[in-house]
């Protein structure tokens, strides 16, 4: 199959989430992968079975170990054949090697070098330790994440390694298509917490605007809606239990069509709720008010009532109900299957868009540590070992 990367290869060093979230993409657009893993251990996200298939699918995987020289001139020797180079190691790692921008270049000039160390290679913070909590914490996205009247909360899992990933897929295109007109290859030093920091960026522009005292956006607000407003805005519970819908309503067009649908007399002529502003002002009343009304529905029903007036919502799915009843995906055939070592189909999510003129890639499943070893040592560098 001829997808659009099918002529690149890259060499990667990367492991856990963020780098190989990064690879992936490029994957799954046809590039070779060499997924370089230490003789003795590899990625240690191995041991987490399911998450190292879905971010090391449709990548060959080889051992090479860049403490030992045969191993370091193995590596320069595939440099040499290749077009990008990525790795997430601390700030210094690679020039311990010689393997920084300027000597890997001076080897192959039109290399594509990606370094994603959490805190990039200047300022203060080089040095320092990161992983996706800790960088979470540090952009300001933990501060926010909350209730009001409670410490900072967060996420418990590293959704800013995905968002420097797929940050650093973009660059190193945006590179390739740098070199492809000029010759010349690039260094990109993607700094994880610049990453995170970007998806802040509202919050920075309120309070240069509106000012510490002024601006809505800088507190903790839990589900409510502050930028834009909404209310009522949350996750209320249903009938069933542990069943819930998420709603939003920012217009008063839409308060009218919910109080219909929720065939409430008293909530649409509660004066504390007639006007958009009433109701913000009033919004954990009618957090009360709803919540006690919702407790009595069927809120898949409800959420699907209140889509065909418009009205954002829906039900709040857990992965078990994703993967089997959300016809939306079946549809758009999103949840695809590979074949895993002792030939089981096993279901992964697939590239989050469809493209008129390429094909959706051949999903291989994620490789075993060394698996390829015979065919990029033998057959690409000719070594039959």
């Amino acid at each position: 199959m001829n997808l659009p990367l099918s002529d690149i290869r890259v060499l990667d060093l990367t492991w856990v989430v963020s780098g190989p979230q990064a690879s992936r993409l490029l994957a799954d657009f046809g590039a070779e992968i060499l997924k370089i893993e230490r003789p003795t251990v590899g990625d240690p996200v191995r041991a987490n079975h399911g998450m190292f298939v879905y971010f090391n699918r449709n990548k060959k995987a080889i051992q090479i170990d860049l403490n030992d020289p045969e191993g370091l001139n193995t590596f320069k020797e595939l440099l040499l054949i290749s077009d990008v180079v990525m790795e997430n190691f601390s700030s210094g790692i690679m020039a311990r090697w010689g393997l920084d921008y300027q000597g890997m270049s001076q080897i192959n000039p039109s290399i594509v070098y990606l370094s994603m160390p959490g805190f990039g290679h200047d300022g203060p913070y080089k040095d320092y330790q990161s992983n996706g909590p800790t960088i979470q914490a540090i952009s300001g996205q933990t501060y926010i994440c909350g209730d009001p009247d409670q410490g900072p909360a967060g996420w418990g899992y590293s959704y800013m390694d995905h968002t420097a990933g797929y940050l650093g897929a973009s660059a190193v295109l945006q590179a390739l298509y740098h070199r492809n007109n000029t010759g010349e290859g690039q260094f990109i030093d993607l700094a994880q917490y610049e990453a995170a920091t970007s998806l802040m960026g509202t919050y920075l522009l309120d309070y240069e605007v509106n000012g510490e005292d002024n601006a809505t956006t800088l507190k903790r607000t839990a589900n409510k809606g502050i930028n834009p407003s909404a209310a009522p805005q949350g996750v209320y519970e249903g009938k069933t239990t542990d069943t819930w819908i998420a709603l939003s309503i920012t217009t008063d067009q839409q308060w009218e069509s919910f109080t219909r649908i929720l065939r409430s007399e008293n909530l649409k002529n509660d004066k504390r709720f007639i006007t958009f502003d009433t109701r913000l002002d009033n919004s954990e009343q009618l957090d009360i008010v709803i919540s006690s009304i919702i407790k009595e529905l069927d809120v898949i029903q409800l959420a699907k009532q209140l889509q065909q007036e418009n009205i954002p919502a829906s039900h709040v799915q857990d992965t078990v109900t994703r993967a089997e009843k959300d016809i939306h995906l079946k549809k758009r055939n999103h949840i695809t299957e590979v074949e895993d070592e002792d030939g089981r189909l096993v279901r992964v999510d697939s590239i989050p868009f469809k493209m008129q003129n390429i094909p959706d890639p051949d999903y291989t499943y994620a490789p075993q540590h060394g698996e390829h070893n015979t065919y990029v040592f033998n057959e690409i560098l000719g070594k039959y070992l």
